[in-house]
């Protein structure tokens, strides 16, 4: 059996939030690849059908688009409800919504600006990992993955200063170690990936100008 073997999901159905654009869709074609059942759930209802059809047709998975505000908690219920009815359980969830701002230095913020980030990218990560925990649990156990940032792990620099941001995803990497912990002992796992610059259309599509050090996603 060759390494890649090890990692299929023939049998797993999984949940991208975020999942019409971006990290979000690579991650929902990629689980799909591998065998997995895809939701792919984004506030963007029409960019997360297209995916979600691209992604059937392509692998012969079946998918389900679901329109979702990861800010709203009875939206994000639902969200998982529809996956577990749809697919009869939910084995994978990938925390991946997320929104960024243009450079704005501190001195300069407005507490709604603030509010809004930290509501999407903190909240909205925190929200999806309870429900999809709650239906793991349920089932047996399963996989969380949250969408962190190498901002999260030192302040930002390169695309100027966006406290905002950088103080969310610093957030989702202690939440994801506090959840990983308590949640072991159900059987489930939760992770995080960090990326650092991708070029992909957030915070306005700043990173999809040619810029030393930022991948296609």
């Amino acid at each position: 059996m060759g390494v890649l073997e090890e990692f299929r999901l023939d049998g797993k159905s999984s949940l991208v939030t975020g999942g019409a654009s971006g990290i979000g869709r690579a991650f929902a074609e990629a689980m799909a690849e591998a065998g997995a059942d895809v939701v792919v759930a984004d506030i963007d209802t029409e960019g997360a059908e297209e995916v979600a059809d691209e992604i059937a047709d392509d692998t012969g998975r079946e998918t389900l688009a679901v329109e979702a505000d990861v800010t709203d908690e009875d939206n994000v219920e639902t969200m998982v409800s529809e996956t577990v009815d749809a697919f009869g359980g939910l084995d994978i969830a990938f925390a991946n919504a997320g929104i960024a701002e243009l450079e704005r230095g501190a001195e300069t913020y407005e507490t709604r600006q603030w509010n809004r980030i930290v509501d999407v990218n903190l909240t909205g990560v925190w929200l999806t990992d309870l429900y999809a925990a709650r239906a793991m649990f349920d089932d047996g156990g399963g996989s969380v993955i949250n969408t962190a940032s190498v901002y999260g792990l030192r302040g930002s620099e390169a695309l100027g200063y966006i406290p905002a941001y950088t103080a969310s995803k610093g957030g989702v990497v202690n939440l994801t170690r506090t959840l990983g912990a308590e949640w072991a002992e159900e059987g489930v796992r939760v992770n995080a990936v960090a990326p650092s610059h991708v070029r992909t259309g957030i915070g306005g599509g700043a990173l999809k100008d040619d810029m030393p050090g930022v991948e296609d996603p």
